[in-house]
């Protein structure tokens, strides 16, 4: 591939030289890689580089989870059997390490990747509209059984991990905080647990707070976090920068 410049007078010369496969190597190696074998209820993976996110949906459910009304260390955990909507789970992966979960609820089930995300009402999940963190789960520590698992085996791991580990009051400005209003039957975690005895189907009824985000918005800035772009090579002057960016020598 030979990469031409003009120098005036209608002249041009050759600027850089590069063999097609070396520059079929480098665009390679920032196309995404094959997909991994997903996990189950995946629904979307954006993958660029070293950065991949996985959505994963549940459907509507009732969970047994374990509360506390303290903070983190403070062993007063009684259990509740609550009710949910659709859940949706962004995590995401650098270096094909785990780095975070987000998580949102849906009335319906997802189908489109700018369908509305509405914010969750858990106690250890950040609240705060408009910051990047928003709805970001707090995990406590990074799990270990992600470390080496192929993909289909860590997702659920990870999500079983969440919903079994317990949940407090760590977070000031949490999704629960902030919801409770929203809905009588969300005003305690003893209403919450009363409405889903009378009606599991209740939360597809609550009005949410839409989340003001959908799935490429939250992949955009995860790309921009890293310093990347989802911008694929559209024009000729990339394409050069790419030659020119090849070891010099061909």
């Amino acid at each position: 591939m030979i990469l031409q410049e003009e120098t005036g007078a209608g002249q041009v010369r050759v600027a850089r030289r590069a063999p097609l496969e070396a520059v079929l190597r480098y665009v390679a190696r920032v196309m995404p890689p094959p997909l991994p074998v997903l996990p189950p209820g995946a629904r979307w993976l954006c993958r660029k580089k070293d950065l991949f996110i996985l959505v994963v949906e549940h459907p509507p459910q009732c969970r047994t989870l374990r509360v506390s009304r303290g903070k983190k260390g403070e062993d007063d955990y009684h259990p509740y059997r609550l009710a949910f909507p659709y859940v949706i789970y962004v995590l995401t992966f650098y270096r094909d390490g785990f780095e975070e979960m987000k998580m949102f609820f849906r009335n319906r089930s997802w189908s489109s990747p700018t369908d509305t995300l509405y914010h969750t009402n858990l106690p250890n999940v950040r609240g705060e509209p408009g910051h990047y963190g928003s709805q970001r789960v707090c995990l406590r520590y990074r799990p270990e059984m992600l470390e080496g698992a192929p993909l289909a085996e860590a997702a659920p791991a990870l999500l079983e991990f969440f919903w079994s580990t317990g949940f407090n009051q760590d977070i000031a400005n949490s999704a629960f905080g902030r919801a409770r209003d929203r809905d009588p039957r969300l005003a305690s975690l003893e209403a919450w647990e009363a409405a889903s005895r009378e009606n599991p189907l209740f939360p597809l009824e609550v009005d949410w707070e839409p989340a003001g985000r959908d799935l490429p918005g939250l992949w955009s800035e995860c790309l921009k976090l890293h310093g990347e772009t989802a911008a694929p090579i559209a024009t000729a002057s990339e394409l050069a920068d790419i030659l020119y960016r090849l070891p010099v020598g061909y």
